[in-house]
């Protein structure tokens, strides 16, 4: 079976219910599942059996049901840019930290109380792992449900979750931060289990995450395609959507989907490259205006030359194929022309899509040519704006003239 590694990150936490709900659609069931903070609060709910009504208590969620604050103050904590460094000092001063009075997380745990049942939890022959650090001793700790003192199990969440600005609560005269301090995707948590296929839901939050210590562990990370927002930032609308965005990338990386914003079914590679070996020669010689490249055979100019500077100024990866680059262009054409993305699309779907737009096409083309410096185009002589000036003019005539064939 699988493990199942839940990165903390706050709010963020909603794209791990998304992304879980793609997993168990598509037939995933997990051995163990270790969380970080907001991670440590999903994977107990998750653990214990009770998805449908975490995803449920995501979907209305709010500050008011967590938090008993001002909004002056509320705004004041999500407002707080909490960094790598500050992570450090917060960890330096111990002293400072216990003595802060905080956001006081009362109504916080009577949400986890009213979800998280701690002896269905032990019972549940998932493994359950969190992560927090013990302030008062100095040391991580890594705790797997049998670890965890009967009673304590909420005491435990909460000091895995106690983010910095939170009113801190001793266990045992103890005190106790975020797991985040220490590691904030608890991958080697799962594998000194033994687990050797783990799924990482990954927030990309700020926090330390541990170097994988074990070796012949199959990693699959789920990785947030666009950012998730601050934190603490409970804003409904924003959450939602990151409970989409979770469900749609992770059924990009389970059924390899192309595209980087939206979720494309791969046509044949050999196909797309058909369709740019059809460009027309007029065409070709259009789209290396920008890059003033010498005189040289059209196609070559397309294959080594214009196709590769297009991959560069996407930010392309080296390994990324000619689907990647046909889609990365038409992406860019979807997202000006505000293409619905929570959907996947047949490369066909998502052609008529893009087509069903009409605009100046006069405002797409570059007319004045790229300085360029050396052989390749520095993609540092350009700012942002040119880049995506060059972008949207290939992107427009390709789209003008490809067709992309019915049949595989």
């Amino acid at each position: 079976m699988y493990g199942l590694a839940l990165e903390g990150g706050g709010v963020r936490g909603a794209f791990h219910m998304g992304a879980v709900k793609a997993l168990l659609e598509e037939g995933y069931e997990f051995g163990g599942i270790a969380g970080t903070s907001i991670g440590a609060l999903n994977g107990a709910i998750i653990a214990q059996g009770d998805f449908e009504a975490g995803y449920r208590l995501w979907e209305d969620m709010d500050a008011p049901l967590l938090f008993d604050i001002e909004e002056a103050q509320y705004k004041k904590l999500i407002d707080r840019r909490i960094d790598r460094k500050l992570l450090f000092k917060l960890a330096v001063r111990m002293r400072e930290i216990i003595e802060n009075k905080g956001i006081d997380t009362g109504k916080m745990r009577q949400v986890m109380e009213s979800i998280v049942d701690e002896e269905k939890l032990r019972r549940s022959d998932t493994d359950f792992g969190l992560v927090t650090v013990s302030i008062t001793d100095l040391k991580p700790l890594e705790l797997y449900k049998e670890d965890i003192p009967e009673g304590k199990m909420i005491d435990y969440l909460m000091a895995s979750a106690s983010f910095p600005g939170f009113k801190l609560s001793p266990i045992d005269d103890k005190y106790f931060i975020d797991g985040g301090f220490y590691d904030n995707c608890p991958i080697n948590l799962l594998a000194g289990k033994g687990y050797k296929e783990i799924i990482a839901v990954r927030t990309l939050s700020v926090g330390i995450v541990q170097h994988v210590r074990y070796q012949n562990v199959k990693i699959i990370d789920v990785i947030p395609s666009e950012d998730l927002g601050m934190p603490l930032d409970f804003n409904r609308d924003l959450i939602r959507r990151n409970m989409q965005m979770g469900y749609y990338d992770a059924m990009r990386s389970l059924k390899g989907l192309k595209g980087r914003k939206y979720y494309i079914i791969p046509k044949n590679e050999d196909m797309t490259f058909d369709t740019f070996n059809r460009l027309p020669d007029n065409l070709v010689k259009e789209l290396g205006i920008p890059f003033r490249l010498k005189k040289m055979p059209v196609k070559r100019m397309l294959f080594e030359r214009i196709i590769p500077e297009l991959a560069n100024l996407m930010e392309l990866e080296a390994s990324s194929d000619y689907r990647d680059i046909l889609v990365g262009l038409l992406e860019v054409l979807a997202e000006e022309r505000m293409v619905y993305k929570y959907k996947i699309y047949s490369m066909e779907e998502f052609i008529t899509e893009i087509g069903d737009y009409s605009e100046d096409q006069n405002k797409l083309y570059l007319k004045k040519p790229i300085k360029r410096r050396g052989v390749g185009l520095n993609k540092r002589l350009l700012d942002a704006f040119k880049r995506k000036k060059v972008l949207k003019n290939a992107a427009k005539k390709i789209f003008e003239a490809v067709s992309i064939p019915d049949t595989e």
